[in-house]
């Protein structure tokens, strides 16, 4: 492995120290598809802005470019059949997501494990790898395991590979839940692009001009699976980021259903610093853990103090929304599940009780040897940022932690 990070690979290794050039790249992907329509061209901005920060600021080595190239063109032909599919199935756009539950809240606050037990209430389905990884079908499939499914497990998995720490902190796989951004990322308008490469310039650019055109984007994924299922189970979707965006997202869905998970962001912050550093180390020369440190809490603490000034406005109503603290999630996961089905009138029937203790049962935490992390490491006032979110924690009755729980 070692010497694939090095660039020892021969030829492909070359082409992986290539400069990128947009132009090129989108060549490249028509040729590979055969296909020309992009869209709507508000993706053509934020691409500029990401390959020339990913030239400027990531500091990849080849093994890094070669993936990071890898998943620009992937996003780029993932565009174009897109569009492609929506051309031959215009009736697609005319499918109704109905009442999805968005599951969102700090990072590492059990957001995943929440979205796992929802997804196994009655009538309910959530997006997994494969089908963000590639959501239009193989034309020429017919019938058995879907090719997909394969495929996007050899691409997630090679970042495990990458970083033997990672399975102990987020469990990657092609059948595994998936979160929303990475069905936005043909839209260059995502998180996974400014959270796996530091690309700093790009997030300012996001700051600045959002993420509408991605969670436009994401419906239309939605869409698209739903047409190829044909069933009406309601969709649970998931991201942390979408903290950041419930107003938008309330927009596109109106009768959403929306569950917030929230943690100490002291604790949260040693956390994710982490799992971004580690995910960082896995494409770079070299990751800088303060920094990393500063963006994420800067990132998610406009995200926090978002979800407040919400609920405050009442924007975020207790009929649509339910808050869940760590501390009352990890006390009794089950049991938080069972009051949100009742809240939102979902059945829960024995059958889902039962589903629900085997999932737990079977995920015991700290199966893949744990997550060790230290809020000591990120040069951070302590003090001063508590302050700072004190009246979040106040608020929504989140307890303070000891770093590093």
């Amino acid at each position: 492995m070692q010497h694939a990070i090095n660039g020892e690979g021969g030829p492909i290794y070359a082409i992986a120290r290539q400069p990128l050039i947009v132009d090129e790249l989108l060549a490249e992907a028509e040729l590979t598809t055969g296909l020309s329509d992009w869209g709507p061209d508000d993706f053509r901005e934020p691409l500029d802005v990401f390959i020339a920060a990913i030239e400027a600021e990531a500091n990849l080595h080849p093994a890094g470019r070669l993936r990071l190239r890898g998943e620009v063109m992937h996003a780029l032909e993932n565009r174009l059949r897109h569009y492609r599919y929506l051309a031959d199935n215009p009736t697609v756009l005319n499918e109704r997501i109905v009442a999805p539950i968005i599951v969102t809240g700090s990072p590492r606050a059990g957001t995943s494990m929440m979205h796992e037990l929802i997804a196994l209430l009655p009538n309910m389905r959530a997006p997994v790898t494969w089908e963000y990884w590639w959501p239009t079908p193989f034309t020429n499939h017919r019938g058995g395991r879907d090719p997909r499914i394969e495929l996007a497990n050899a691409d997630v998995r090679l970042l495990a590979e990458l970083s033997v720490a990672m399975d102990g902190i987020h469990t990657y796989g092609g059948l595994q839940l998936r979160e929303d951004p990475s069905a936005m990322l043909p839209t260059f308008r995502a998180d996974p692009l400014w959270t796996y490469s530091r690309v700093p310039s790009y997030d300012r650019w996001i700051q600045a001009n959002g993420l509408r055109p991605g969670y436009e984007y994401h419906r239309q994924v939605l869409q698209i699976l739903q047409h190829q299922a044909q069933d009406n189970r309601t969709w649970v979707i998931k991201a942390p980021s979408h903290l950041g965006y419930l107003e938008l997202m309330l927009e596109l869905y109106p009768d959403a259903r929306i569950v917030v998970c929230h943690r100490d962001p002291m604790a949260m912050i040693s956390s994710v610093s982490s799992l971004i550093a580690t995910l960082r180390w896995s494409s770079a020369e070299g990751v800088d853990f303060k920094e990393v440190a500063r963006e994420s809490m800067d990132q998610f603490g406009r995200n926090l103090d978002a979800v407040l000034d919400m609920r405050k406005r009442g924007v975020l109503t207790d009929d649509r929304c339910i808050d869940v603290t760590f501390d009352r999630f990890t006390g009794d996961q089950a049991g938080a599940v069972k009051a949100i089905a009742e809240r939102f009138g979902i059945p829960f029937p024995a059958a889902t009780e039962q589903a629900l203790a085997d999932h737990l049962a079977a995920k015991p935490r700290g199966r893949h040897g744990g997550h060790a992390h230290s809020v000591d490491a990120l040069g951070m006032d302590i003090a001063a940022e508590r302050a700072r979110f004190a009246d979040y924690m106040t608020y929504f009755h989140v307890r303070p932690e000891e770093a590093g729980d």
